[in-house]
């Protein structure tokens, strides 16, 4: 199982990282698959288009919950977080 300090939380909140991995469905199974497919140097958004889309949707939940601006939001990179 994962947790927010597997992955790169420089410029993110772990709280957010961990929403994540909370709230996404499957998702130890999923990103461990995605990761696989990762190993060829893919981006996160094509080793799991479906994956990184339900990513973008739990941190997007977890700004609005948490007040974060649209500024703020635009600052987080998928990529870079969970790639």
């Amino acid at each position: 199982m994962y947790t927010a300090d597997d992955f790169n939380t420089e410029n993110a909140p772990k709280e957010m990282v961990q929403y994540v991995i909370d709230h996404v469905p499957d998702f130890t199974n999923r990103y461990m698959f995605a990761h696989y497919k990762m190993a060829d140097r893919r981006p996160l958004r094509m080793a799991d288009l479906g994956l990184y889309s339900d990513i973008h949707s739990a941190m997007f939940d977890w700004a609005l919950d948490n007040n974060v601006s649209d500024e703020e939001f635009d600052e987080f990179d998928i990529e870079e977080i969970f790639g």
